[in-house]
């Protein structure tokens, strides 16, 4: 049986591009006044409120942000401390310590080898961090918390969300006060622990940080809010995930 024209068109966009969906919904917190929204539409949005870091660069594209690290796109300054670096550097810029950070993004799939197929997805630049490989993803505490060396610490393990480039994953990360809870595609890490709250007194201490080693990825969506106290139903759903 031939299909319509129509059917066919459906068919391959279907097959070959991400339908975007509605924002990632919270969890654990009521979300308050937005800090931004990104859809990336236009190069617009690649603004002040983003840290594309040590020479990464970010264009948009077909509505996504195409970023990609300098040892790919080789457009760093001569001499450049970071002109050869994998990893592509995004950071947002939040303000504060307690918010909720929604994605959507693709890692690319690799056409090199690299050093390590590893993502970090981090609040505040080496604090609080889910370490996604390809065996596995475990949410670490490192770095300016528990000594001035950066002791690494794992404080959640879960097999279950693995790094795999070429794939979307959705993402919305809700911290406030001591509590913490990252959902990646529907998998769950949280954590309860004094040292969420503990203030943050480096540069990058206050900021969404997405950083992956390999060829870049697309960024489709990028929003933040700020929060406004738990949700109803949290007690219930935080007794479950323990």
């Amino acid at each position: 049986m031939k299909l319509p024209i129509k059917a066919i068109i459906l068919l391959l966009f279907m097959t070959t591009s991400y339908v975007m969906a509605e924002p990632p919904k919270a969890t654990m917190l009521n979300k308050g006044e937005n800090i931004f929204e990104k859809n990336f539409d236009d190069q617009k949005e690649v603004d002040k409120t983003m840290d594309l870091r040590k020479h990464t660069k970010g264009t948009v594209k077909n509505g996504v942000m195409v970023t990609i690290p300098p040892s790919v796109h080789g457009e760093a300054p001569a001499g450049a401390q970071y002109g050869k670096e994998e990893f592509v550097r995004s950071h947002f810029k939040l303000g504060g310590q307690d918010y909720i950070f929604s994605f959507r993004v693709k890692f690319l799939e690799l056409d090199r080898k690299v050093r390590e197929e590893i993502a970090f997805i981090e609040i505040g630049h080496r604090w609080i961090r889910l370490e996604m490989t390809p065996n596995g993803s475990q949410l670490v505490f490192q770095n300016y918390i528990l000594d001035k060396r950066g002791s690494r610490k794992v404080m959640v393990e879960n097999k279950a969300l693995k790094l795999k480039y070429g794939e979307w994953y959705e993402g919305t990360i809700e911290i406030s006060g001591d509590e913490t809870l990252f959902n990646i595609n529907g998998v769950m890490f949280h954590i309860k622990n004094d040292l969420i709250a503990k203030e943050r007194k480096t540069l990058l201490a206050t900021r969404f940080c997405l950083d992956l080693r390999g060829v870049g990825y697309h960024l489709d969506y990028a929003a933040a809010w700020q929060t406004n106290g738990f949700q109803d139903t949290w007690e219930e759903k935080r007794a479950d995930l323990n």
